[in-house]
């Protein structure tokens, strides 16, 4: 069965699409599941607009969702646009080796990325899923991973030294912010909160994660 909720980043920010063919009741079940698992990873005050809010929804259905968004700190904006829930929320079983480069600000991926794929974006990126050994993610923000980063992570490469990479287990085989480079130690495989690494006084450091930011 696809994912009944699913978050994308696009050039005018966060949208939450939703299977319009699942039960509501499924629907913000899993939308919570998903809200409790980024928890750390979404800014409060954030906006996420809402395609199906008008065309699919009812008045009290529309309450429902803003209520629950509202309770992790986001802001629930309706819109009239609507998208057919087979395209945007199958995820293929098969992606690229080499993804190709994006142009938008946030770009959400919603799967782990496997061994040998390669990510490459402008922009921010947040990985609904682990970035597993052999894979690869270059940013030109900040890098969000809602899972495990065992591959190579590099945010920040086209000079920003201000970005972070920010994971529950950041136990990468390499991190590169900005033109640094660093790997995080064996010992991080045992953590059990989440961390984010960071430039500070020209070295990476890796930190527990501040709720609420990026």
């Amino acid at each position: 069965m696809h994912d009944a909720v699913m978050f994308k980043g696009s050039r005018d920010g966060i949208r939450l699409i939703i299977n319009q063919s699942v039960e509501f009741g499924y629907i913000l079940n899993q939308l919570k599941a998903k809200l409790d698992e980024a928890a750390d990873f979404f800014t409060a005050g954030t906006t996420v607009k809402v395609p199906a809010a008008l065309s699919f929804l009812n008045g009290e259905q529309r309450e429902e969702l803003a209520g629950l968004l509202a309770h992790y700190g986001l802001q629930c904006a309706e819109c009239n646009e609507t998208y057919a829930p087979e395209e945007e929320l199958e995820v293929p079983e098969h992606v690229p080796a080499q993804l190709e480069r994006h142009v938008h600000e946030t770009l959400i991926v919603p799967r782990t990325l496997r061994g040998g794929q390669k990510l490459i974006h402008d922009g921010s990126v947040i990985i609904d899923g682990d970035v597993n050994p052999g894979a690869e993610v270059i940013a030109g923000g900040n890098i969000t991973i809602l899972g495990t980063c065992r591959g190579v992570a590099h945010a920040g490469a086209y000079g920003n030294e201000e970005a972070t990479i920010t994971a529950k287990r950041l136990i990468a085989s390499q991190l590169r912010i900005a033109g640094l480079i660093a790997r995080a130690p064996d010992y991080l495989d045992i953590s059990t909160y989440v961390e984010t690494a960071r430039i500070d006084n020209h070295h990476i450091i890796i930190e527990p994660a501040t709720l609420g930011e990026e």
